[in-house]
């Protein structure tokens, strides 16, 4: 909804035409007043009790601090180009003129009809305001979300890569048979992927870069219907009239907070942006950690190729929470017996590749990963 607050010291109008197909009945076909906060209103999709409200409470109190007799509701269909349908525009004026009528003396105009008006306004302060009110959580910045900005939410290629496994798990452990993008109704046996962009307050993970919500029929079982940080309570599966919608980018969010309690913190295998990093001890073992890693092409892996020491890279690969580490030296190419840190046990133990393998097994990567497969070719900051 939006909404122009004109403090008027005379406003008048007066019903001429119609300007849609069967528009309702007058029933206050003119109007003239002094002292009156005329709020010209556009009803927009999707505009609830909850935009109701808070649009009434904000006319009640800017009426009250510019001491206005009485209140016009106005339609006023040029404020925006998402308007709602006639029937239910007229359904939520009627409410608002109900809710502040309550509580002050409050006229509505006419929906569906050309009017002549006349104004004229105070000039003080407050006397020309705008609003739009939206049926959005105001969210806040959590501490939790720090884990977000460890893995550069919104615009890094390990976010991308965490957002695009969200969406590939809940294709897997959803039960369907199509699936669709965009807006629009959801069949028996459908996924359906509708992407829309934050409103309100951006927040990392919660509310940035691209929103993504997975629509199903489907109950789903084992997900929160809620996540509270310290700061928000965050719907994750909200059922909606005839389908349940999944908020992916709170479920992320809700795993990297869980995993981040760990010791060490840890994602599950099938979210880490890389599954498997292959660490070359010398420079003339490059070719073979390319090699290994073509072997490994259906997860998301890569070969920590950079000139730096040994250390540093078991560092760094600690520091991105990878979950399997492979430190391959001349022992480990001569005999096929690798030497993995295992993140999630904080342990070092040798395994075959056919042994890594089963450790990996049932977490494939669905999608191409964003990030190269040499640790060289990605910016640094």
């Amino acid at each position: 909804m939006i909404t122009l607050l004109i403090h008027a010291e005379r406003f008048s109008y007066r019903v001429n035409e119609p300007a849609i197909k069967n528009p309702e009945e007058p029933k206050v076909p003119e109007f003239e007043g002094q002292n009156v906060l005329v709020v010209f209103t556009t009803v927009e999709k999707g505009d609830d009790e909850n935009v109701i409200k808070r649009a009434a409470n904000d006319i009640i109190d800017v009426a009250s601090k510019v001491k206005a007799s009485s209140v016009v509701i106005y339609p006023y269909a040029h404020l925006s180009d998402n308007l709602a349908l006639p029937s239910d525009a007229v359904k939520v004026l009627d409410e608002l003129h109900r809710l502040i009528s309550d509580r002050l003396q409050a006229v509505r105009a006419p929906f569906g009809w050309y009017k002549a008006f006349t104004i004229s306004c105070y000039g003080h302060p407050l006397s020309e305001l705008s609003r739009r009110i939206r049926n959005e959580p105001e969210y806040q910045k959590a501490q939790e979300m720090s884990v977000c900005e460890k893995f550069g939410f919104p615009v890094s290629p390990l976010a991308t890569a965490i957002r695009r496994a969200t969406l590939d798990w809940l294709r897997k452990v959803i039960p369907h048979e199509t699936e669709a993008e965009g807006d629009g109704d959801v069949e028996e046996g459908m996924l359906r992927i509708v992407y829309s962009e934050p409103k309100g307050r951006k927040v990392p993970c919660v509310n940035d870069g691209t929103l993504v919500y997975v629509r199903t029929r489907s109950k789903p079982e084992g997900l929160p219907e809620v996540f509270k940080d310290s700061t928000n309570e965050i719907p994750v599966v909200v059922a909606k009239e005839g389908y349940y919608e999944i908020n992916a980018n709170a479920l992320m969010y809700y795993f990297m907070v869980e995993s981040a309690k760990k010791s060490p913190p840890t994602l599950p295998l099938w979210m880490s942006p890389i599954q498997v990093r292959i660490i070359p001890v010398k420079r003339d073992l490059v070719d073979k950690a390319l090699e290994l890693a073509s072997k490994l092409r259906n997860y998301r892996v890569d070969v920590d190729d950079t000139d730096e020491g040994l250390g540093k890279k078991i560092a760094r690969a600690g520091t991105e929470w990878v979950p399997f580490v492979v430190i391959l030296g001349e022992r480990e190419v001569e005999t096929g017996n690798l030497t993995v840190k295992v993140r999630e046990r904080n342990e070092q133990r040798q395994m075959t590749l056919e042994e890594l393998m089963d450790q990996l097994k049932g977490n494939e990567a669905l999608s191409p990963s964003p990030l190269p497969l040499r640790v060289s070719k990605r910016v640094h900051k």
